[in-house]
């Protein structure tokens, strides 16, 4: 589930724009690569860029819908994000950086 940007994170993503920052310096700053950084511009709508990839869903504006669907690993039923399989708890003691919830949920049912 992505985590909302506290108001000073984007007190800095504004000052670092105001300040003629590069996108790749402001990444590193964040930690995070420059599609990800756009994507965080974007959805706090303080820059705009031309290609599908920036482009945010009217779902991701909205209030994000939750589920009560149990953690595919530990089977804990507290509310998360709609189609998020597993659990913060879960995703952060295993490392499935770079996997998508279903292909986990797909290999957790034996499917593969």
């Amino acid at each position: 589930m992505r985590k909302k940007l506290t108001e000073d994170q984007v007190g800095r993503l504004r000052h670092m724009l105001n300040n003629d920052y590069s996108y790749r310096a402001m990444a590193k700053d964040f930690s995070v690569c420059t599609d990800t950084l756009k994507r965080m511009l974007v959805r706090e709508g303080l820059a705009e860029f031309d290609g599908a990839k920036y482009a945010v869903s009217p779902y991701i504006r909205s209030d994000d819908q939750m589920w009560k669907r149990p953690c595919i690993r530990c089977k804990d039923t507290q509310p998360r994000a709609k189609w998020q399989y597993i659990c913060e708890r879960c995703k952060s003691s295993v490392d499935v950086s770079g996997l998508t919830d279903s292909f986990i949920e797909a290999f957790s049912d034996g499917d593969y």
